[in-house]
C-alpha cells in the first residue's frame, strides 16, 4: 500500500485510475471493511480516501478527540487489507469551506475514476453533498447499513459499546480485538511492591474503555501475553483525576519503560473498586488474575 498526504490543493494526481472507498473509517469496522472489499470490485486499482484530522476534531474543535483508531493505528489496519493506495486529505479551513462541486473536481483531478461510499456519505461545505452528486459524475457504488445479527454497525453504535465497557460485542462488530497502542511510561510502581506489576500506558487520543479490570492479551516484540488491564483513577492508592491505562502482562518479567506494547481487550471482568487496605487488593488480584485464565482457558488461548 501506498501512502500519500495532501495538505491543500498543489498535489501530484496518482499515476494510474483507481476505485476509492471514501469516509472517515474510524474503527475500520465490518461496515468499512465491506466499503473497502466492494472497491477492489470494479477494475481499478483500489484506494482509500480518509482525512485527518477527523473532521469532528477540526469543526467542533475538540482537543484530542478520541478516537477508536487513531491515525497511525488505522493506517496499519488498512494497509493488511490488500489496498493499493491511501490518500489522507488534511481538514482544515479551505477543506471544511470547499463547495460540494470543488471537492468533487478535487476527487477528480486525483485520479478517482469510481467510488464507493455508504448510504449516509456526505461531502462539502455544511455536509451539503451527497451520495447523488457522486452518482452523476462518477462510477459510483452504493453500500447499504451494514447489519451483523440484527446490529446495524456504525462507530456510533461501536463507541457506545466501548463506553460501557462492553468490549466483547464491540470486538464482534470490529472484527477483531478492540485495541489501545502506547509507549510504557513511568508510574508509581505500586504494583511491583504488592506483587503484581504494571505497565502504565501513554494513551493518547484513543476512545477508552468504561472504567474497569479487563482481561486482555498484549503484544510486545511480536509476542502476545495473557493479562489483566485495569482503566481508572486508582481510588485505593494514588489517586488520579485523569484515568489511567494499567495492564499487568503474565509471564513478562522485563524492564520495558519507553516501548511500546499493544493492548487486546477481551472482556471486562469488574468494575474499579476502592479498597481498605492493601491486603484486600491484594486478594482481588489474585480472583482477578484466576478469572483471566480461567476465561483463557475457556477460549483456547495457548499462552
Amino acid at each position: 500500500m501506498k501512502s500519500i498526504f495532501i495538505k491543500d490543493k498543489n498535489f501530484i494526481p496518482l499515476p494510474e485510475p483507481v476505485c476509492a472507498a471514501v469516509g472517515n473509517f474510524d474503527g475500520v469496522h465490518l461496515g468499512h471493511q465491506k466499503l473497502i472489499e466492494e472497491c477492489k470490485r470494479h477494475g481499478y486499482k483500489s484506494a482509500v480516501l480518509t482525512f485527518y484530522p477527523h473532521p469532528s476534531v477540526f469543526l467542533k474543535k475538540i482537543p484530542n478527540y478520541p478516537l477508536v483508531t487513531p491515525l497511525e493505528h488505522k493506517v496499519d489496519i488498512l494497509s493488511r487489507m490488500g489496498i493499493d493506495y491511501l490518500i489522507v486529505v488534511e481538514f482544515n479551513d479551505d477543506m471544511a469551506d470547499m463547495p460540494k462541486e470543488e471537492f468533487i473536481e478535487y476527487m477528480k483531478f486525483m485520479n478517482i475514476k469510481s467510488c464507493v461510499c455508504g448510504y449516509d456519505f456526505t461531502f462539502g461545505r455544511r455536509a451539503e453533498g451527497n451520495i447523488s452528486d457522486l452518482r452523476e459524475v462518477f462510477e459510483f457504488y452504493e453500500v447499504k447499513k451494514f447489519v451483523f445479527d440484527d446490529v446495524r454497525v456504525s462507530t456510533t453504535y461501536i463507541r457506545e459499546l466501548i463506553s460501557i465497557g462492553n468490549v466483547y460485542e464491540a470486538n464482534r462488530l470490529l472484527g477483531r480485538h478492540f485495541s489501545i497502542r502506547g509507549k510504557v511510561k513511568f508510574g508509581t510502581q505500586q504494583g511491583r511492591v504488592i506483587g503484581f506489576p504494571t505497565a502504565n500506558i501513554d494513551y493518547k487520543n484513543y476512545f477508552l474503555p468504561e472504567t474497569g479490570v479487563y482481561f486482555v492479551n498484549v503484544k510486545f516484540e511480536g509476542i502476545l501475553y495473557l493479562g489483566m488491564c485495569n482503566i481508572g483513577h486508582n481510588p485505593t492508592f494514588n489517586f488520579s483525576y485523569n484515568k489511567r491505562v494499567e495492564v499487568n502482562i503474565f509471564g513478562l518479567d522485563a524492564d520495558i519503560y519507553g516501548d511500546e506494547i499493544e493492548i487486546y481487550f477481551v472482556q471486562r471482568i469488574r468494575n474499579e473498586m476502592k479498597f481498605e487496605n492493601v491486603n484486600d487488593l491484594i486478594k482481588q488480584l489474585k480472583i482477578d488474575k484466576a478469572m483471566c485464565l480461567e476465561l483463557a482457558g475457556d477460549m483456547n488461548y495457548t499462552k
